[in-house]
């Protein structure tokens, strides 16, 4: 389903609360910047589209708590006044890329990630923390927040630390293709930013538990690629989702002489 974006249909379609200035995402996260060259790889390869506002689809999510182990610093001014140990990474339930990229930038971690402390889905409201205001996070942080830290509920055995979302296998030939393979589908196109698009993810998630299965479609809105580090989102980004946009990029052959006299009147 393409979304159109809108006055009255916009991009980010919960409400946002910003509750504090996030500092620092130092450039000792390396996690970040794999995950930047990451989404770079996957727009260039056709599957983060330009929407009709001119920015592009397509996102990316971590939990805070793994840039600790890539010596990660203070995060957010909150965290210095409250005596949270920057070891512990900062409070929240994840760091999502901004709404609203431009087409070719590269996210920049020390001020492209959103750190959304808080997500309610009775008032559909996301908080978050980030640079400035203005930088909001994805209009799929309802989706990404919830595979990342929600895992409990749909029963899974264990939990992922990053989310990789494009707009690829969505409908038409790609959905038949992620069937081929023994990618779970959901059954029906939501608009997405929405309760329904969740309610449909979670469908999956609850049926098809992570690790056993590590890539969804949403019908009419893409894949979300579920992983414990941004090496293995590659790996499996490369195996299920990278192959196919390969091939629709790829030229048909030339005819060969004779057929190309043929198709021209020749014998």
């Amino acid at each position: 389903m393409t979304e159109l974006i809108t006055e009255d249909r916009p991009r980010i379609k919960f409400t946002t609360r910003f509750v504090g200035k996030l500092v620092c995402l130092t450039d000792a996260h390396t996690e970040l910047h794999s995950l930047s060259r990451l989404m770079s790889r996957m727009e260039a390869l056709g599957a983060a589209p330009i929407l009709n506002d001119g920015q592009v689809a397509g996102n990316c999510a971590i939990n805070p708590q793994i840039l600790h182990r890539h010596g990660a610093t203070e995060m957010s001014s909150a965290s210095a006044q409250s005596g949270d140990s920057p070891t512990q990474g900062p409070p929240g339930l994840a760091l999502v890329s901004m709404s609203g990229k431009p087409p070719g930038h590269a996210l920049d971690p020390n001020k492209d990630f959103v750190l959304v402390t808080a997500f309610d889905r009775i008032s559909w409201a996301a908080e978050y923390r980030s640079r400035e205001p203005s930088i909001r996070p994805s209009s799929d942080t309802p989706l990404l927040t919830a595979a990342l830290a929600r895992g409990v509920d749909y029963g899974w055995q264990d939990t992922p630390l990053v989310v990789l979302h494009g707009h690829a296998l969505a409908e038409g030939e790609g959905l038949s293709y992620a069937a081929e393979l023994g990618l779970p589908v959901s059954s029906h196109e939501t608009l997405f930013s929405t309760p329904e698009d969740l309610s449909e993810l979670e469908a999956l998630f609850r049926l098809h538990p992570y690790p056993q299965n590590r890539c969804y479609i949403r019908r009419g809105h893409g894949f979300f690629l579920l992983s414990k580090t941004v090496a293995e989102a590659e790996e499996w980004f490369a195996k299920w989702v990278q192959p196919w946009l390969l091939a629709r990029q790829t030229p048909a052959p030339a005819p060969a002489p004779c057929q190309a006299n043929e198709a021209a009147g020749g014998t």
